[in-house]
């Protein structure tokens, strides 16, 4: 099946927008992750056409007058002649924001902060030519970045202080990184300390990743832990993903007690909020339509949240809600966890929908084919 360039380009937008906006979520958990099950049968969903959404919820669907409030966000398409997109929730008033100049795909030239009660923007610091950067991470006076050399594929993981303006190479990746699933494994700060994982490789080849901590106060990088990867931050204490070679199956262990959280086979993307784990997973294809079926699930509690009939990815969660993205025009949908049940933002905003979250409010990202992206503040009321 033959592409559109126009659809190709935006397809890669979104992509690049988004890699910049994982605060608490994951696109991959292992660089050597096992394949999908492909022994799915059920639910079966008919042809896409034949159907409203593309979803199935396994809990209820509420009205959203009960639980949010939701605004318009007047934000500017354009700063110093780039063009603007969020990042990251920094404050009740501040967004980490990219300038960015649009070729064939968006190019980042730099990275600033916006006031959002002002529309003021505050240059934070340049992104070189030839270079291509993900935010990893960002709260309070702490930015942390990945750079990527498009020329040699070298990565260096950057820590940029807002306050000071001091930029600081903190690990060059090892060669190959770039080209393996660790690339979009998470990075988190905790304790003073940011945590991370790189591959090991012998004569060429793939054979582990390791868990790296990067002191803040000395400078100083080492090792964490062996065999581990992709560190999250669960019941406020470090957790990560490690493999039991003997079983071929993959855990979430912790820091700080023994007990192991098995994961399953297909999962695509992980997200933590306080005590739970949620996931997105490859459910295999419905034998009757072809079609690969995702699923929300919520690990801890064994719990499968919804069904999709298209591509999501991209979970996050905050106290309050879990968000995800969707490659299928949809009304925004999102998840409530103390209620748990569902909700929709917007009954009439049907778009490709991405999240920003913070402690307390969000942001939600509608894109669309033929039409300029829209911005929609929400914040959570009551949970009833």
């Amino acid at each position: 099946m033959k592409i559109s360039a126009q659809l190709l380009i935006f397809f890669m937008s979104v992509i690049f927008l988004c890699s910049c906006q994982r605060v608490t979520g994951s696109d991959s958990y292992a660089s050597d992750s096992p394949e999908s099950t492909s022994d799915f049968s059920e639910p079966h969903f008919d042809n896409q056409e034949e159907v409203k959404s593309i979803y199935q919820l396994n809990k209820p669907l509420m009205e959203n007058d009960a639980f949010f409030e939701i605004e318009p966000m007047d934000l500017p398409s354009e700063i110093n002649g780039m063009k603007l997109a969020p990042s990251i929730i920094l404050s009740e008033t501040q967004l980490l924001v990219l300038l960015y100049e649009e070729y064939t795909v968006p190019i980042v030239k730099e990275v600033g902060v916006y006031e959002l009660t002002s529309g003021e923007y505050s240059f934070s610091f340049a992104v070189d030519e030839g270079k291509a950067i993900s935010i990893e991470w960002a709260a309070d006076d702490l930015v942390v970045y990945k750079e990527t050399d498009s020329a040699s594929n070298a990565v260096c993981l950057h820590c940029f202080r807002l306050d000071t303006g001091e930029n600081l190479v903190v690990h060059q990746f090892s060669q190959g990184y770039s080209d393996t699933s660790a690339f979009h494994n998470q990075v988190v700060s905790y304790n003073g300390k940011i945590y991370f994982d790189d591959i090991v490789t012998q004569k060429g080849k793939l054979v582990g990743v390791n868990l790296l901590e990067y002191n803040l106060e000395t400078r100083e990088v080492a090792l964490f832990k062996e065999n581990a990867q992709n560190p999250l931050l669960l019941d406020s204490g470090l957790t990560y993903i490690t493999k039991d070679e003997a079983a071929g199956a993959y855990f979430v262990e912790s820091s700080w007690k023994e007990e192991r959280i098995p994961l399953w086979q297909g999962i695509s993307g992980l997200t933590s909020a306080s005590d739970e784990l949620y996931s997105i997973n490859n459910r295999g294809n419905d034998p009757e339509t072809g079609r690969t079926i995702w699923s929300l699930d919520s690990l801890l509690a064994e719990e499968e949240l919804l069904l999709s009939s298209n591509v999501i990815d991209q979970p996050t969660a905050n106290r309050s809600v879990v968000t995800w993205r969707n490659f299928t025009p949809e009304r925004p949908i999102l998840y409530l966890r103390e209620s748990d049940c569902f909700a929709v933002l917007l009954e009439e905003e049907t778009a490709y929908n991405t999240y920003l979250l913070g402690d307390e409010w969000g942001i939600l990202i509608c894109s669309h084919d033929d039409a300029p992206t829209t911005y929609y503040k929400f914040s959570l009321i009551t949970e009833k």
